[in-house]
C-alpha cells in the first residue's frame, strides 16, 4: 500500500521535499557544460609576418546570423577559435573572414564618439565578406590545428 500523508504538516514536508528534488534536478541540468567542442588553434601570417590583433570569423555556408565562432590573433599571429565566449568550435565547413585593423589608428577610432571611424583594414577588405572570402576551413572532431593562413596585402 503506497504511503499517503495524513496530516497537513506531513503533506507540506512531502511537497517541500519533492520541490527541492525538482529544483536540484533542474539545477544539475542547467549547469551542464553543453557540447564538448574541439579546441582548434591556428596561425595567421600576412606578407610573411605574424598579424597581431587580427579578427577572424568562421561562418557556416549561408549563415546570416546566430552565434559565429571567432578568434583574435596574439602578437605571434596565433589564435584559438572560440564559440559563445568558450574555447572550441563545432565540426563543419567554414568560410573564414579576416579583418586586420591598423593598430596605429585603433586608439583614435575608440576616441571618436561618432562611431563612424573604424580604423582601416590593412587587408583592404579583401577577406572581410563571408560570401566572397577565398578562405575556407574544414574542422573535424579530431582537428586541433588548422594549416597556417598566409595572406598578402598586395
Amino acid at each position: 500500500m503506497p504511503f499517503l500523508p495524513t496530516s497537513s504538516a506531513t503533506r507540506v514536508v512531502c511537497r517541500s521535499a519533492v520541490s527541492l528534488m525538482l529544483l536540484l534536478a533542474l539545477g544539475i541540468v542547467g549547469c551542464s557544460k553543453g557540447p564538448n567542442l574541439p579546441r582548434v588553434k591556428g596561425t595567421l601570417v600576412v606578407d610573411g609576418q605574424p598579424a597581431a590583433g587580427a579578427n577572424l570569423l568562421f561562418f557556416t555556408p549561408g549563415q546570416r546570423g546566430g552565434i559565429v565562432p571567432s578568434a583574435n590573433t596574439a602578437a605571434d599571429g596565433t589564435f584559438e577559435i572560440i564559440t559563445n565566449a568558450k574555447p572550441g568550435v563545432s565540426p563543419g565547413s567554414y568560410s573564414v573572414t579576416v579583418v586586420w585593423h591598423d593598430p596605429a589608428k585603433i586608439e583614435a577610432a575608440r576616441k571618436d564618439s561618432s562611431g563612424k571611424s573604424d580604423p582601416p583594414d590593412l587587408l583592404g577588405g579583401k577577406y572581410s565578406v563571408p560570401d566572397s572570402s577565398p578562405l575556407k576551413a574544414e574542422i573535424t572532431p579530431s582537428t586541433k590545428q588548422l594549416p597556417p593562413i598566409e595572406l598578402s596585402t598586395k
